[in-house]
């Protein structure tokens, strides 16, 4: 079976969430694309939205903090292209803190992954019973787990869906999902107001590599037939829905889906 693809590792630097009045009405999207050994296409999505005002915040500071607690104030450099793990190539300055540690940087990236105080809506297409019978880049599956959230107490929903930007043709098709969703999901008012942007800028926010990560793990998850690792694992604590189709059964002989209340 073939690894989940990725970008590779770009020149960037930690930056903020985007310019927003309402930083906690920000959520993320993260993509991973991959094939199973038939050559059968997968491709999982990851929503990813705050549960607190300060997350995003807290994130970046909690980032910052551990960098200079590994004694490394200056400002981030790109590790060379050949050298990544899987870590860094989808989410570069999360794992920069972590260099030269790699036996510990899956659970130290899965500690900061756990402690930062977000929820998580997967999809996954190409899987089971789920192969072909939608898009591959539908957002319904997602934006539907996020509604149902959304119907908790005191819950404001997010204003602002971020994306990595990867073409011009898969941007557009982004769009047009998120309109095709308006219009299946009729009461769900607050998608009149969620606006989607494409994230260009070389510098990206580490929520946006927290939503990649997310994406990544769950696609390696697949690929292995159920084999985990610590940063599924804490991705797996913050889902909001059950992603795997029902029966499908992991190399390990259980199957992936679980209730969730």
């Amino acid at each position: 079976m073939t690894a989940a693809s990725q970008s590779a590792p770009r020149n960037r630097v930690a930056a903020p969430a985007p310019a927003s009045p309402n930083p906690d009405r920000i959520a993320f999207l993260g993509a991973a694309d991959g094939e199973t050994g038939a050559g059968e296409p997968i491709v999982v999505q990851a929503l990813c939205w705050p549960t607190v005002p300060e997350a995003w915040i807290g994130l970046n500071q909690a980032w910052r903090t551990l960098r200079i607690g590994r004694g490394n104030p200056s400002p981030y450099t790109p590790v060379a292209a050949g050298t990544s793990s899987w870590i860094r190539q989808c989410a570069p300055q999360l794992a920069e803190p972590f260099q030269g540690t790699a036996a510990a940087e899956e659970s130290s990236v899965a500690a900061l992954l756990a402690r930062t105080p977000v929820q998580i809506a997967v999809s996954i297409h190409g899987l089971g019973r789920s192969s072909g019978a939608t898009s591959p880049r539908t957002l319904s599956n997602c934006l539907v787990a996020y509604d149902r959230y959304l119907r908790g107490p005191l819950r404001r929903a997010c204003t602002m869906l971020v994306c990595r930007s990867q073409s011009a043709e898969t941007d557009r098709l982004y769009l047009k999902d998120l309109d095709q969703c308006r219009a299946q999901m009729a009461g769900a008012t607050w998608l009149r107001d969620m606006q989607l942007q494409a994230w260009t800028d070389p510098v990206e926010p580490l929520p946006l590599e927290l939503a990649q990560l997310a994406a990544a793990s769950v696609m390696r998850h697949v690929l292995a037939d159920g084999d985990r690792d610590p940063v599924f694992d804490a991705v797996s604590t913050k889902l909001t829905n059950d992603p795997f189709p029902r029966g499908w059964v992991a190399k390990t002989g259980r199957s992936s889906s679980r209730k969730r209340g």
